[in-house]
């Protein structure tokens, strides 16, 4: 066989183990660069009670109101050191005024201030924790799901969480029922969607609601990127053609 021929075989083989061994690498690694955005622009707030004495926001959630009021978030890679990602956030109110902040979150163990849950480490799958320690390591991921955020198709890391309890005091009973749907892209492993939804039920009277934050723009999704199976497919059917023509080139030759 043609050395070339040889060289471009080796080469695919070792094309495909290199993608392979990157999407299965262990560790936690940052999906991020400094200068990268992400813009939450979807953002919905629904809350009902039949409880006179219920208010808004529930006891506890006093974010949902500053939530309610607002009209975009903008979230800023300012900085990276190891696995220590730091942002800079500027939230847009409904009435016009902007709030800027800072935070940061190390995606290995979970430690931050203001932007924790905002990023975990790029490439994990399904029963990963999103961090090594901390409150949130008992969290796993469920499933690696294909979403659309925002324009292109994504591979996004699914975590649900539900949490629900009942219990009788003076023999009223009392019920209790939250859950979380968060969604972060795999790729980057920033979050792209979060819902949240609590149903509170005492005797009688029952209050629920519900928040919903959703991704609507970002300077890092500008061509839709394809799963990653679908690039090695295409990738190694490149490469066959190219080898396939390279022979009957070599057929064709004039022999000397």
């Amino acid at each position: 066989m043609d050395k070339k021929i040889i060289l471009l075989t080796l080469f695919s083989v070792f094309l495909l183990s290199a993608m392979v061994v990157t999407s299965s690498a262990p560790g936690r690694v940052v999906g991020v660069t400094v200068g990268n955005w992400f813009k939450y622009g979807t953002i919905d707030i629904s809350w009902s009670s039949n409880d006179p004495n219920a208010t808004f926001p529930p006891p506890g959630y006093e974010w949902l109101k500053e939530m309610n009021e607002t009209e975009w978030t903008l979230m800023s890679v300012v900085n990276i050191s190891g696995t220590n990602i730091t942002c800079q956030g500027t939230t847009r109110f409904k009435n016009g005024t902007q709030v800027i902040s800072g935070g940061y979150v190390d995606i290995d163990t979970g430690t931050g201030v203001n932007v924790t849950f905002m990023a975990i480490s790029a490439n994990l799958n399904a029963n990963d924790t999103l961090y090594t320690s901390g409150p949130y390591s008992s969290f796993t991921i469920n499933q690696t799901v294909a979403r659309t955020y925002p324009d292109s198709v994504r591979d996004t890391n699914h975590l649900n969480y539900t949490w629900e309890y009942s219990w009788t005091v003076n023999e009223t009973q009392h019920y209790y029922y939250y859950t979380i749907n968060s969604y972060w892209d795999r790729s980057t492993g920033i979050l792209v969607e979060d819902y949240f939804e609590t149903i509170n039920q005492t005797g009688e009277y029952l209050t629920t609601w519900s928040a919903l934050s959703r991704i609507t723009e970002s300077n890092v999704w500008v061509v839709p990127e394809l799963p990653t199976s679908t690039s090695i497919m295409l990738t190694l059917i490149a490469l066959a053609v190219a080898i396939f023509i390279y022979k009957r080139r070599l057929l064709k030759a004039p022999v000397h």
